[in-house]
Parts: C-alpha cells; sequence; structure tokens
C-alpha cells in the first residue's frame, strides 16, 4: 500500500478515536451542561410539593367546550376523568380528586371529536384518545396543539369540539361561553444549563427576566451569561409563570429580547443545548430532561 495512504488512514483511525473518547468524557456522570431544574424559594419542583401548595408555580389543567358539552363530547370527558382517563393524566401529571364514570358513546351520534390547544397536555390527551379509540373502534378523535389560547378561540369559533388550556380561562374566554372542565394539576418548573446554581428565589428569577440580572454570578453562579427563554404569547405555561412571577413582584414586565419558543419540547432543546440558558417547563415534563 501506498506509505501517503498508510499515513493517511493512520490519521483518520486517530482522529475518530479522539472523537470517540471526547464523547465519551461528554457523556459521564460529571458533565454540567445538561438542563435540570432548580428549587425556588427552596421547594423543590415536585408533584407533592404541588399538591400541598408548597410550591410556588403551580395551576390547573382544563379542557373547555362552547357551552355545555352534550351526547359523545361529554362522555368522551367523562373519560377523561374517569380512572380511566386519569390513570393516563397521572403518568405525567397530578390526577383529580373527584372522578366521573362514563357511558359508551352513541354509535349514531357524533363520531368524530376535535381537541386543540396546549402542547404541554397534548401528548397526554393524545394517549387518552387512543386508549378511547381503542375501546370504542367507531370514535374519531383528533388531537392538534398551538397553545391553550388557540385552544380556547378554536373552541369558541367551532374550528374544534373541545380546547385544551394549561391554565384557568380567561375571564374573556367564559365570557364567549365556554365551559372548564378540570382534568389535572401542575407546577411550572424553572429549568437551567451550567450554571452551577441549584436553587433560585422567585425574586432572583423575576429579575433575570426583566432584565436586572445578566450574568450568573450575581446569583450566586458561575462567571456565565445568562441567556433567556421563554415560551410564546398565548402559551397557558408562559401565563402561570408570568402570573405567578406577578403576584411576588408587583410591577414586574419582562425584557424584550428573550427567546420566545412555540412549544415545551423547543424549550426542553434550547437549554438542553445552550450553555448558561434558563427556561421554564411543566413539571410533568422534567422526566424528557
Amino acid at each position: 500500500m501506498n506509505n501517503k495512504i498508510i499515513a493517511l488512514f493512520a490519521v483518520i483511525v486517530i482522529a475518530v478515536a479522539g472523537v470517540s473518547i471526547v464523547a465519551f468524557m461528554s457523556n459521564g456522570d460529571d458533565n454540567d451542561n445538561d438542563a435540570y431544574a432548580v428549587s425556588l424559594n427552596g421547594v423543590e419542583a415536585t408533584e407533592s410539593n404541588v399538591r400541598d401548595n408548597s410550591y410556588l408555580i403551580k395551576r390547573n389543567l382544563i379542557v373547555c367546550t362552547n357551552g355545555e358539552a352534550t351526547g359523545n363530547v361529554a362522555e368522551f370527558l367523562n373519560y377523561v376523568t374517569s380512572a380511566d382517563g386519569q390513570k393516563i393524566v397521572g403518568k405525567e401529571f397530578i390526577s383529580i380528586d373527584k372522578m366521573t364514570d362514563y357511558k359508551d358513546p352513541d354509535k349514531d351520534g357524533k363520531t368524530m371529536i376535535a381537541i386543540s390547544g396546549s402542547t404541554t397536555i397534548m401528548d397526554t390527551m393524545t394517549r387518552i384518545a387512543e386508549g378511547y379509540m381503542a375501546k370504542y373502534p367507531y370514535m374519531k378523535v383528533s388531537i392538534t396543539g398551538g397553545g391553550s389560547g388557540q385552544g380556547a378561540s378554536n373552541t369558541i369559533n367551532g374550528v374544534s369540539d373541545i380546547g385544551m388550556c394549561s391554565r384557568d380561562l380567561k375571564a374573556s374566554e367564559a365570557e364567549k361561553g365556554l365551559i372548564p372542565t378540570i382534568i389535572g394539576k401542575d407546577g411550572v418548573a424553572v429549568i437551567v444549563n451550567g450554571t452551577g446554581v441549584k436553587d433560585l428565589t422567585i425574586e432572583q428569577v423575576a429579575k433575570i427576566y426583566d432584565g436586572t440580572y445578566t450574568n450568573w454570578s450575581q446569583v450566586g453562579g458561575v462567571d456565565k451569561s445568562i441567556g433567556v427563554v421563554c415560551r410564546e404569547d398565548g402559551s397557558g405555561t408562559r401565563e402561570c409563570f408570568e402570573e405567578s412571577i406577578k403576584a411576588s413582584t408587583p410591577g414586574w414586565k419582562m425584557k424584550s429580547d428573550v427567546n420566545s419558543l412555540s412549544s415545551t419540547g423547543a424549550v426542553i432543546k434550547m437549554i438542553g443545548n445552550t450553555d448558561g440558558s434558563i427556561g421554564y417547563i411543566s413539571i410533568g415534563q422534567l422526566a424528557n430532561l
């Protein structure tokens, strides 16, 4: 074999080996560049702490209909809030205390149900719909995202039979005829990457998001710029986060140059890939970090 080819082959082998070693090291136990949830005012973002109200950023998860649900739409909602549906909800969120019974849907009634809205609860609702359709093959339930505001709007306008909202209804939405059904509870966790911080106060979070703090060293972390991420307007997760901040920090306003993302999955990906970043997601999604 030509000596030049042999030498080139050796260089490639060494380079590949070097990359493999680096990859192995970066996936080790002491990698500090992965996203993780911080405690808030010393309280961890857990289901039990949401249940006992010790965790500050929490919310109801609801679905809504335009007026009282009837027929097969009502029976589907009864399934969601039944022991069968709540078993699925409880795998990711906090199930409700008082559950309902449900009946078989009418084959001669409405057999196609359209649902849209919150990306936070979309996966859970999809699994509920799959279970329902497996039990009742003549029923077809479609699930799309778009955010809580979109789900409410679609339901008001008749585009969807059911809207998903990871927040309570706004007064303006209720005034237009929407009726909520609570299907679970959740908290909103603050997540960071490579900051050297394990706990933040809600006041520190407020100052990060209004631009007062721009470096992690200002809150006891490493000397690193803070990259701020939020959800898009209309997101129930964003509204829950902002209302909780405003409740503790009157007059608070988010700074304008925040990276706004359109889904929980996008926030998880951004924080996981961006050293020094901060964002927030549903507690139910922490297992996906």
